[in-house]
């Protein structure tokens, strides 16, 4: 097995609760669900593993909770360690709400009326946005300049995500990304570059 995923699941939302479930997307299938998210937990299910099976995973992909790649660090010694797609998406997209709320705020009562309940239309990726919900979208946009640069970012880092290029065309990519977030001036996507940058490897 090459590829490794973990990701945990709240079998009650808001609770606090968490259980860590392990896949094998190649595979298609759950090899096991874990009662916690502890580094020690998965550590430890690891350890159970021979060492030939731990050697062979090439690739280990999980969100964004430091004990995951600490331990897969620790215990597949041959893996790179990725965030999955789906994580980093879900925090551009909370900081694009969050760049909305604060444009939203200082806006006139006409502009602050047409933005009420947009947020949904700002974050769906634009290529599945029907005719109408393009059109309301493009009135929101001519209303507001600067959440026009805010979806046109969004939307940009989704194009990039979604190239299959070199690393090093890649990077580059990135980095003018970057550069363009840095020169909006909207601090909510400036968090999520930290963020970024962080996790950049």
């Amino acid at each position: 097995m090459k590829v490794l995923c973990l990701d945990e699941i709240a079998p009650h939302k808001g609770h606090g609760r968490y259980y860590l479930v392990i896949s094998a997307p190649e595979l298609g299938i759950v090899l096991d669900v874990l009662k916690d998210r502890k580094k020690v937990s998965l550590e430890a299910w690891f350890d159970q593993r021979s060492p030939d099976w731990c050697a062979a995973v090439e690739v280990c992909c999980a969100d964004m909770w430091d004990a995951y790649h600490e331990a897969a660090r620790a215990k597949l010694p041959n893996a790179r360690l990725t965030v999955d797609r789906f994580h980093v998406m879900k925090n551009l997209n909370e900081a694009v709400t969050k760049a909305r709320r604060a444009i939203q705020k200082r806006a006139d009562d006409a502009t602050r009326d047409l933005l009420k309940g947009c947020r949904w239309l700002l974050v769906k990726n634009g290529d599945n946005l029907t005719d109408e919900e393009r059109q309301r979208l493009e009135s929101m946009l001519a209303a507001s300049p600067q959440l026009k640069t805010c979806y046109d970012l969004k939307e940009m880092f989704r194009e990039w995500f979604n190239q299959s290029l070199n690393r090093q065309a890649t990077a580059a990519g990135l980095d003018d990304w970057l550069a363009r977030v840095q020169a909006s001036g909207l601090k909510a996507l400036r968090a999520f570059t930290k963020t970024l940058t962080t996790w950049r490897e």
